[in-house]
């Protein structure tokens, strides 16, 4: 009825999160250094870098791959914005119907 997983399929598993969390510390501890450090472009490639990892490694540990990752992290974006800029939003959405009853209204 139910797989039982496999020795292997786990410990590559496991080895993966060590992995993944290694390169993350890693990144992180780029990040602390280059904050020391008066390079800005270099402060500004490692905090991109473990952004980057950190989006992967949150990705693999909730069985997601990057692109449901990346909906995942846009749409609570646009949740944050129209929780915090509500009439802005709407005068967005207003727009963009006006924009689009335009071009079904010369479609005709």
């Amino acid at each position: 009825m139910f797989n039982k997983p496999n020795r292997k399929d786990v410990d590559d598993g496991v080895q993966d999160i060590h992995n993944d969390v290694s390169q993350l510390a890693d990144s992180l501890e780029e990040v602390l250094k280059s904050w020391g450090s008066d390079a800005k472009d270099e402060a500004d490639a490692a905090q991109r870098k473990a952004k980057s990892l950190l989006r992967e490694t949150r990705a693999r540990m909730q069985g997601r791959t990057r692109v449901q990752q990346a909906a995942r992290d846009a749409a609570g974006c646009a949740d944050t914005f129209v929780r915090d800029k509500p009439w802005q939003s709407v005068g967005a959405a207003a727009a963009v119907g006006i924009f689009i009853g335009a071009l079904l209204s010369l479609r005709r």
